[in-house]
């Protein structure tokens, strides 16, 4: 219950009156009743401003890679040449390729409409967590699984993507059979991580590194013996997983650190890069 008004005055007069010596007065300070905050609005009350709907993310997504995808088609021999000298020499330094693995988590690709923002590193262990299911994952497949896109790092410099991502087909006219090593393809990260790795692992490895960007309907009648050979026993089975397995709605089902010893295995000392 509260105090009588009447009390409450006659208290506080006699306060007052005790106080005056001093100079003081006690009086009423008034009561402020904040306003209570706001509450959010409802889901079905917000702006379409406001909230992206798939299908407009996949469009503008899509609108952003189409101009770099067109740059990569209209490279032409001298923009491939002027690449290969631009990267005849490391740029990274001599690091572990461990830590280049690593670093995919860094890295994504603004063209693959399959991924979207996934990193390279949860499409490579994709790829795997797949070969493991199917029993295919041997120590080579697997290898090549986790350094094939290492030269997708190259986003992470100022060379334009145009340049590291994308498909790849022949520049210019090629007679049939000549062979890939033997005609200009277009430059991307394929032949960067190729020229980093061509001296250290077993040939046709490297060459799937080289090639497993292929344009193939275009690339196809080029080949020589040789390729259509390990185009059909590597590139073939490799691209169905480096493709198929593409999401960005499914967390991989092996953890990276699971493959180091792959890695040290084949790359026991740090590489120029």
């Amino acid at each position: 219950m509260g105090v009588p008004v009447t009390v409450a005055a006659r208290a506080g007069r006699a306060v007052n009156r005790a106080l005056r010596p001093l100079n003081v007065e006690l009086r009423r300070r008034p009561v402020v009743v904040e306003a209570p905050i706001a509450a959010p609005p409802e889901p079905d009350r917000w702006s379409t401003d406001q909230l992206s709907a798939p299908e407009q993310l996949q469009s503008a997504y899509a609108a952003a890679a189409a101009p770099i995808i067109e740059r990569h088609r209209q490279q032409t021999a001298a923009d491939v040449l002027a690449l290969k000298r631009r990267y005849a020499e490391p740029i990274f330094g001599r690091v572990r390729v461990w830590d280049l693995v690593e670093r995919l988590g860094c890295c994504i690709d603004p063209t693959d409409q399959r991924l979207y923002a996934a990193s390279q590193q949860t499409h490579v262990l994709q790829m795997i967590a797949q070969m493991e299911r199917d029993g295919v994952a041997t120590p080579e497949l697997v290898l090549v699984a986790l350094i094939h896109d290492l030269g997708k790092l190259l986003l992470l410099t100022d060379e334009d993507p145009a340049n590291v991502v994308c498909m790849n087909g022949p520049v210019g006219e090629w007679e049939p059979g000549s062979g890939l090593d033997n005609c200009l393809l277009q430059w991307n990260h394929d032949e960067f991580a190729y020229e980093r790795f061509k001296d250290l692992i077993p040939d046709e490895l490297a060459w799937l590194i080289r090639y497993h960007s292929l344009e193939r309907a275009q690339t196809e009648a080029l080949m020589d013996e040789q390729d259509r050979e390990r185009a059909e026993r590597l590139l073939t089975p490799f691209a169905h997983y480096d493709h198929a397995t593409k999401t960005p709605f499914a967390l991989p089902a092996v953890s990276l650190l699971g493959y180091r010893d792959v890695i040290e295995e084949a790359f026991p000392e740090p590489i120029p890069f």
